[in-house]
């Protein structure tokens, strides 16, 4: 977690990952063996989060309009949850490995204004993505 999203008081109210994430968890449970359906379902539950998550911290702002570096703190941590619960979903439930190889691994990082931490409402969201250097075996270009 990024250092100043420690700072950030009461994050659950943001966004309770654990909940969402056994939310996620329960309908891959329920929807196995149809892979698009789950999609569709968990890209609604992180659209649902990520609207009451906006709706929290706007509520912050407008109770404490002066707590302006508050509110891009709180939308970077918003959307960093976000993040790791599609990650999480992607890597376990719709795209599941047993041992990913070093040449199947990836990493995710946030760069720009979500890399600082500082995210203004409804800002884009840069992230990249780092693979390995040679493709695995098979795959194309």
């Amino acid at each position: 977690m990024v250092m100043q999203f420690s700072a950030l008081g009461s994050r659950r109210a943001i966004i309770d990952r654990r909940a969402i994430s056994d939310s996620i968890n329960a309908l891959a449970h329920t929807h196995k063996g149809d892979p698009m359906r789950l999609r569709g379902l968990i890209v609604g539950e992180l659209k649902a989060a990520l609207e009451e998550g906006r709706v929290e911290v706007a509520r912050r702002l407008e109770a404490r309009p002066t707590r302006g570096r508050e509110t891009v703190t709180a939308f970077a941590f918003l959307i960093d949850q976000i993040l790791r619960l599609l990650y999480d979903a992607t890597t376990h439930h719709l795209y599941p490995s047993g041992n990913r190889s070093t040449g199947e691994r990836i990493a995710l990082i946030a760069v720009g204004g979500y890399g600082r931490g500082e995210m203004a409402p409804h800002s884009d969201v840069d992230i990249g993505f780092i693979t390995p250097w040679k493709r695995p075996a098979g795959q194309s270009r």
